[in-house]
């Protein structure tokens, strides 16, 4: 019987073998949008994401498990974090109408973004390795410049960083302990954004909570940002959400306040914030809230097209232990290389002309720290760090 990762990686080039069948239907991207006068499934497109990874532990953990990690938690195991296909019909315009579908596989990514009530098991917690990230309709209602108005499943507006895929991936190849922990993943229900100008945007939204496809009580979470362009080089957001969160509890609520800022002041040299406080009434215990907050610092340099080295610092505190499972101050320097360059499969045949993207490969170097001795060095929670180094590659349409 073939090891689990190789069935995840036959199960990911299962994927992307169907994917030239979808895009031989869709409309030609970017370079050629459909208009509103092509027939409807013309302006249907189709998108890839596909990241592999391996990942070393120099604390020999046992098990082999990077801890507190989100999706690089396989220690000295190759894995296919995420093999991703996305249809959609984008729409943005007033009277439009549209969707998006994002279907994932994988050893990493799914695993942990699965919706409690969809693939998420309702009674044991587990999840397996498929996902669906987003499915939801669109309408752009005709009031100003277009309110757009989505009903379903959709990935969360908090955070700086995002899940990855064909769209946009982070800068480093781990995620940061703020998007692990302090925030949700997806959200369903229904979300509303408007644009006022070129400066001011916001949206609100009302859900069944976090990572929720299925109540876990008979209560509902609201969500809003409002997103401000203050420059042409600098932008801010202030993202909020609201809401009880605990299985069978309508009463105690979770709310997380989050400030996020990106400064790019050279078309080299970017720079960004995220700074966020979270709070739940009686979280730990009756009458003990729990309280978690954190700031992460992202820098980039790109030297040429081609290279670039981005770099992240973070702290994250858990008071009350619940959000990790300890009480304790998480801090982490990451320091990642990336190469990228453009993936033409059209050389090798026409007919692979819809599946031209390109490729990234990155290296990462972390060192994580906590002020409790919290990390495994062999089948002990002995050490108060963890040092880990990966390879990545990621491959886009």
């Amino acid at each position: 019987m073939r090891s689990r990762p190789a069935l995840l990686l036959s199960a990911g080039a299962a994927l992307f073998l169907l994917l030239p069948a979808f895009a031989q239907q869709a409309a030609p991207q970017t370079d050629k949008l459909a208009t509103q006068e092509s027939p409807w499934w013309r302006q249907i497109t189709t998108n890839g994401y596909m990241s592999l990874s391996y990942t070393n532990n120099e604390n020999d953990p046992d098990p082999r498990i990077n801890q507190f990690r989100v999706f690089d938690f396989n220690d000295n195991e190759p894995q296919l974090d995420a093999a991703e296909i996305v249809i959609q019909r984008a729409a943005a315009k007033r009277n439009e109408t549209g969707f998006r579908f994002d279907l994932i596989t994988g050893s990493g990514v799914p695993e942990v973004t699965a919706a409690y009530g969809l693939f998420r098991n309702c009674h044991s917690g587990v999840a397996h390795h498929v996902d669906i990230t987003q499915f939801y309709g669109r309408y752009v209602v005709p009031v100003g410049s277009g309110l757009s108005v989505d009903v379903g499943k959709f990935s969360t507006h908090m955070g700086y960083e995002v899940i990855g895929g064909y769209d946009g991936y982070n800068d480093n190849f781990s995620r940061s302990f703020i998007f692990g922990y302090g925030i949700p993943f997806t959200h369903t229900g229904i979300r509303t954004s408007y644009t006022f100008n070129s400066r001011f945007s916001g949206m609100l939204s009302m859900t069944k909570g976090w990572d929720d496809f299925k109540n876990t009580n008979s209560s509902y979470s609201w969500g809003a940002q409002v997103a401000v362009n203050t420059s042409k080089t600098t932008q801010f957001s202030f993202n909020f959400v609201h809401g009880p969160e605990r299985l069978q509890n309508n009463h105690d609520q979770r709310s997380v306040g989050e400030i996020v800022a990106t400064w790019k002041p050279t078309s080299k040299l970017s720079f960004a914030a995220d700074a966020l406080y979270g709070h739940e009434e009686n979280g730990v215990a009756a009458g003990q809230d729990a309280i978690w907050k954190g700031i992460a610092g992202y820098a980039k340099y790109a030297f040429t097209p081609q290279w670039s080295f981005a770099t992240r610092v973070e702290r994250f505190r858990d008071g009350g232990g619940t959000r990790t499972g300890f009480d304790q101050t998480l801090t982490a320097l990451t320091l990642t290389p990336e190469y990228v360059r453009a993936a033409k499969l059209s050389s090798i045949s026409k007919s692979l002309k819809h599946l031209d993207g390109k490729v990234a490969i990155r290296g990462e170097f972390r060192i994580d720290f906590s002020d409790q001795n919290v990390f495994r060095k062999g089948p002990d929670p002995r050490s108060d760090r963890q040092p880990t180094a990966a390879v990545n590659l990621i491959y886009l349409f």
